[in-house]
């Protein structure tokens, strides 16, 4: 892990682990893993904690895999799906137009509000939906499926 992977690992654990009101030795026992363990983990002392501790670490604090995979950095941007591959898996039954209006909105959330054509009700303000339905640029969130 690098040193800003620690960092943010060492937050994600204590910010769970303060949420819920656990010690440091109540969730070491509820992960079966070494009390000193889960204290060097918390101050960065692991440079390399194992994947089995901090997954039954994770598991106890109800941080999700994806999250923990994230965090420190076993999983990078390049290896998650695209929106597309998520939603058809996540909600298979979402209709095809559904999805490419969320791919567009995601997009439109990406581009900046200066960005958007001269004239359309978005420029110079933060691009959100809404239900104007005139003026668009095709990155505005709320702009017809023509685009």
């Amino acid at each position: 892990m690098t040193p800003d992977q620690t960092v943010k690992l060492i937050n994600l654990l204590t910010t769970k682990r303060n949420e819920q009101n656990l010690s440091v030795n109540e969730v070491a026992r509820r992960a079966g893993v070494d009390t000193g363990t889960v204290w060097r983990i918390e101050q960065g002392m692991i440079a390399k904690p194992r994947v089995e501790s901090l997954i039954a670490i994770a598991k106890v604090l109800g941080i999700k895999p994806m999250e923990l995979f994230t965090t420190v950095g076993w999983l990078t941007a390049d290896d998650l799906p695209d929106i597309d591959t998520y939603l058809h898996t996540k909600y298979a039954d979402l209709p095809k137009p559904v999805v490419e209006n969320a791919q567009r909105y995601i997009d439109s959330l990406r581009t900046p509000p200066a960005q958007h054509s001269r004239g359309c009700h978005h420029a110079g303000t933060i691009a959100d939906p809404c239900p104007q339905r005139t003026n668009h640029c095709p990155q505005c969130p709320c702009a017809p499926q023509e685009y």
